[in-house]
């Protein structure tokens, strides 16, 4: 078949669930088909795959309501939760399955151990974030500071020595200003790029395919912190939108234009993406389309991510 003339809609090989985020929700599912599940916490955040979690028998609970748990099999978020948490969940006898993903467990392993042996730590995330939030409850010292800026760092009170981290769906470059500011002040230091390899890869490819595109669509949940970085990627670089599903798809954006480019967030469900490049061929009509792979496909596990510190 010619395509010459055709459409291209650019899509990355890593678009979409990464690892860790598939492995939760199978094991949610798993789980289901034997009774009642309950998450503690979004066990991602994708409305559209929490509330087919929902339909499957997979309810979502506040983390710390584990005295209204009723016998039924629990599954911690991909985030992570408290240490406390966890902790309690052992205390009770409560049976629980820990989907949290393994570059946060090794983030988790980090601070724990860093901050045991005398060092203050700095994180490089949002605080708000329940991946951070659950990061900092296994830090063993009252010197831990999170900044979500380089200029963050000035205010630190000096410390002889740190443990620098990042949250892991941060954008490398800028854990990298981060690191430098650090540096410039004067700290004995230790850095762990704990950025998720996946997460890179994904940025990598965003930057590749808003360099290929006249304009990009990134599709990712409103709660999602790996879809906000992945927009940022690419509005830096071209027009980019950003929606959760098909219906946000505006028509003017893709009108015209010769290539177009789909980034996808690793909470994203592949039937989004595909809901998502169905409309664009309804909205394009009679146009030829031609759908390009970007990237290789990454192969990271479980066992890559939980290297010893």
């Amino acid at each position: 078949m010619d395509l010459s003339g055709a459409v291209k809609i650019f899509i990355g090989e890593n678009s979409g669930f990464c690892f860790g985020v598939k492995r939760a929700v199978d094991k949610a599912l798993e789980l289901a088909q034997s009774g009642k599940v309950y998450s503690l916490g979004y066990i991602i955040h994708n409305e559209q795959a929490v509330r087919k979690l929902n339909e499957a028998g997979v309810e979502t609970k506040e983390p710390e309501d584990i005295s209204s748990l009723d016998g039924a099999k629990v599954i911690i978020r991909t985030h992570g939760v408290k240490k406390q948490i966890v902790e309690e969940l052992k205390k009770r006898k409560i049976e629980f399955f820990d989907a949290t993903c393994p570059f946060v467990i090794r983030s988790q392993r980090i601070v724990e151990k860093l901050s045991d042996q005398g060092y203050g730590i700095i994180i490089f995330g949002n605080p708000d974030h329940p991946e951070v939030i659950g990061v900092v409850s296994y830090v063993k010292t009252k010197n831990f500071f999170i900044v979500q800026k380089p200029e963050d760092v000035d205010s630190i009170p000096y410390m002889k020595k740190v443990a620098v981290i990042s949250q892991t769906t941060q954008r490398l470059d800028d854990f990298i200003e981060v690191v430098k500011r650090v540096i410039e002040r004067g700290f004995e230091i230790r850095v762990f790029n704990t950025v998720c390899e996946v997460t890179v890869d994904a940025q990598k490819e965003a930057r590749e395919i808003a360099e290929l595109s006249d304009v990009v669509i990134v599709i990712g949940g409103k709660m999602s912190s790996n879809t906000e970085k992945l927009y940022k990627v690419c509005k830096d670089l071209v027009e980019a939108h950003k929606i959760e599903t098909a219906d946000e798809l505006k028509e003017n954006w893709i009108l015209a234009k010769e290539k177009i480019g789909i980034v996808a967030g690793t909470s994203t469900p592949d039937w989004v993406v595909l809901d998502v490049i169905k409309k664009i061929k309804d909205l394009l009509g009679n146009e030829k389309i031609e759908i390009v792979r970007v990237g290789k496909k990454n192969k990271f596990s479980a066992d890559v991510a939980l290297w010893e510190v």
